[in-house]
């Protein structure tokens, strides 16, 4: 198959997470003209077999993708799809259609080998939100767990084994709404004030990173004491932190403020999920033999971790280990300057197909 015009097509499928039945279509498209037979499950997930018997081995990534912004600050129009230089510009050529596409490529050359077993193709909805698609995928999963996941976030072609955790605190803190002329009661910002100097002197430990960034008030008018000062808090951990016990400290010094960790519900379909602020971090063993098997196939010595979180932790849930591996530079993902090398997807195809016969021969 043609990678970079199959991308480019998947581009220009604009995809914003809850909206990416565009994606989808292009998807399907693309497997049937590999010979499968794809499906799209409830929540939206496209799913295709390759194979019918033995063990089994997830390709997945997520269909949906981040706003593009200002479309005037792209050096090409963001769902254009351009192939110019031997890049494929635009949303999602990284994050992560790019890997999406590189997988169908690897399905295309597994098609003439012997297999020890099958492979399934899963591109899931809603990662950028909390990861609707592939919790509601997992499920069914796990009834027969496969032996292994692939997961195709960029990677820039390093084998991964796991990322940290993420989470929004948010701190509501009381006060006595006013007239700003007349206020006697308690003004809520300045309870904030201290919490947020308390806090900057708080030394940050090894595996928690805590950092504010935004701030509200309620109502929000410049002569009116708020009744609730909010401020929201940027939660980054590693795995085994205990936030737990983070939180009941920080509760301790927030005072009378409520301090909790919000939810919102996430709609696909005729699916609908309470999902929790609190994303988790995941990590598969460093001597876990699976990943030594993916490390010899691809050639490497050692695996990394993603700085930002994935579907890793729910895809896990079936019971499987997750490893990770993707062509692309992370630090383009969510940037204007988003765009993947052509030859990086005819690498990443190639190491998908050789990385999935090795882990169905381990």
């Amino acid at each position: 198959m043609d990678l970079a015009r199959s991308l480019s097509r998947l581009i220009q499928a604009e995809s914003y997470s809850g909206r990416e039945e565009s994606a989808v279509r292009v998807l399907v498209e693309l497997l049937e003209g590999l010979g499968l037979r794809p499906e799209v499950d409830e929540a939206g997930n496209v799913e295709a077999v390759l194979g019918s018997e033995g063990p089994e081995i997830v390709l997945t990534g997520h269909s949906d993708v981040v706003p593009a912004g200002d479309p005037g600050a792209w050096p090409h129009p963001p769902f254009a799809g351009v192939v110019e230089g031997g890049k494929v510009w635009g949303r999602g050529a990284v994050d992560m259609k790019g890997p999406l596409v590189a997988m169908l490529g690897a399905l295309e050359r597994l098609k003439g080998r012997r297999l020890a077993g099958r492979v399934r193709f899963l591109a899931t909805v809603q990662e950028e939100l909390g990861g609707l698609g592939s919790r509601y995928a997992s499920s069914r999963l796990r009834l027969e767990p496969p032996k292994a996941v692939v997961l195709g976030e960029p990677s820039a072609g390093r084998v991964m084994r796991g990322h940290r955790g993420r989470g929004e605190i948010w701190a509501d803190f009381p006060g006595d709404q006013a007239h700003a002329a007349m206020a006697t009661g308690t003004n809520p910002i300045y309870s904030l004030a201290d919490f947020l100097a308390g806090l900057e002197q708080h030394p940050e430990s090894f595996d928690v990173r805590l950092t504010p960034t935004r701030l509200e008030t309620y109502p929000q008018a410049t002569n009116v004491v708020p009744g609730v000062a909010r401020v929201v808090l940027d939660l980054r951990y590693e795995p085994g932190a205990d936030i737990h016990d983070l939180l009941d400290g920080l509760r301790d010094s927030a005072g009378e403020a409520s301090l909790y960790v919000p939810e919102e519900e996430l709609v696909s379909g005729p699916v609908r999920m309470s999902i929790s602020a609190l994303l988790p971090a995941y990590s598969l063993d460093s001597d876990h033999p699976l990943l030594a098997v993916a490390l010899r196939a691809l050639g490497q010595e050692s695996a990394g971790f993603w700085s930002f979180t994935t579907d890793a932790p729910y895809l896990a849930w079936s019971g499987a280990p997750v490893i990770g591996y993707g062509p692309g530079d992370p630090a383009l993902a969510h940037t204007t300057f988003e765009h993947v090398a052509v030859d990086a997807l005819e690498t990443a195809t190639a190491a998908y197909a050789d990385l999935v016969q090795a882990l169905l021969e381990a």
